[in-house]
């Protein structure tokens, strides 16, 4: 009980009173049904994780705690840093990252493009016919082993696709993290 209320010392002082009577309400109980007090707090867990479950990203070690120190441990960006942040990101995006990303969409439809290009080769034998009305025996097998090779391709071009957007998501999802101050530091 004292190393559970030493680490929800944040806690204001009416809810950590309640909690602290709630859980003691606990062990008086497991008592009373001839548990003993290590039974009872093994079933309760351990008072860190506690906690942290109760107090969540607003868990402080108390080790680290002092009344002078609470805004710093706070982990709150201030607004100048989100704009510092934002600012930097900015230049890496417009700089290096679009660039690249572009790049990568750029691939990503050029195979898309010849995988179509293979899929369609049997409308371009019979274009071919329809223009120049002779039909040649080595252009159709030739429009089936393309069609072979897009159907193929189809299982690449799907999976590149996926990897491709996962990739843009997850970096989007990381530049709003690193600006909201949530970048694992």
């Amino acid at each position: 009980m004292t190393l559970l209320e030493r680490h929800i010392v944040l806690m204001p002082v009416q809810e950590r009173s309640e909690l602290l009577q709630e859980y003691a309400a606990h062990f008086e109980f497991g008592r009373q049904n001839g548990k003993s007090e290590e039974e009872i707090a093994q079933e309760l867990g351990h008072p860190v994780e506690l906690a942290y479950e109760i107090l969540g990203d607003r868990y402080v070690d108390p080790q680290l705690y002092t009344p002078k120190s609470q805004p710093q441990l706070i982990r709150t960006s201030s607004i100048g840093s989100k704009i510092g942040k934002g600012i930097g990101l900015f230049f890496l995006n417009v700089m290096l990252v679009i660039p690249l990303m572009a790049a990568l969409y750029s691939l990503g439809v050029a195979v898309t493009g010849i995988m179509v290009s293979c899929l369609a080769a049997p409308l371009l034998v019979v274009v071919d016919f329809l223009i120049h009305g002779q039909f040649v025996m080595y252009k159709i097998f030739l429009a089936l082993i393309m069609v072979g090779i897009g159907l193929f391709m189809i299982f690449g071009v799907k999976n590149m696709w996926k990897s491709i957007l996962a990739l843009t998501l997850r970096y989007i999802v990381w530049n709003k993290n690193v600006v909201m101050g949530r970048d694992g530091r």
